[in-house]
């Protein structure tokens, strides 16, 4: 793995009128124009246009400060996520993780988290063939018949030998995007490194 852990700025490293950036509101400046020491909470209110009639007003509280920081990082990939790893972090740790040609489960992410709840969940063969060069990972959905014939399995089940897992989509590359404030590597709505989320 690349970085260690990053560390929100202490919640003293704030102060009434500092020019600050928050995740939830990714290139929106703003600057701090309160603070509730008793609550650790830190109001923040945003100084380019926006389209709400009382404007971008946060409030930012000790369990979500990792959101907070002086630096202009006006960019998501700059951000570290709610458990502090940069997107190349978690990146890095599911490419040591799978080998290529491995069959994964991908669930369903949420504005909450990722559970690993058979509904909805599909089946995938990785490739790592272009993600030295390109960065990529690809995911092919793929699927097999019921030993019984009575279904069409898309939860990947290990007793059931790999050659009958066959291609029922296109091979994508993975999107590496922030869900619900963790780094997470998706195809489509469906995230592969749910374990991550527990």
């Amino acid at each position: 793995m690349t970085d260690t852990i990053a560390r929100p700025e202490p919640y003293d490293s704030y102060h009434v009128g500092d020019a600050v950036w928050c995740l939830a509101w990714v290139g929106m400046p703003f600057v701090i124009t309160g603070k509730n020491d008793e609550k650790q909470t830190i109001e923040i209110d945003g100084v380019g246009p926006c389209s709400l009639p009382e404007g971008a007003l946060i409030d930012v509280t000790e369990a979500n400060l990792f959101m907070l920081t002086h630096e202009q990082w006006d960019s998501i990939w700059y951000w570290p996520d709610s458990d502090g790893e940069r997107y190349q972090q978690v990146v890095d740790r599911f490419v040591e993780q799978h080998r290529e040609g491995e069959l994964v489960n991908g669930y369903v992410g949420s504005g909450i988290t990722v559970t690993d709840s058979p509904d909805g969940a599909m089946a995938f063969r990785l490739s790592f063939a272009g993600y030295g060069h390109f960065g990529q990972i690809l995911a092919t959905p793929v699927a097999a018949i019921a030993d019984d014939g009575s279904a069409l399995l898309h939860l990947h089940d290990p007793a059931i030998p790999d050659a009958r897992w066959l291609q029922c989509g296109p091979a994508l590359p993975l999107e590496i995007k922030m869900t619900a404030y963790r780094w997470s590597l998706a195809y489509g709505k469906l995230v592969l490194n749910w374990q991550d989320f527990d």
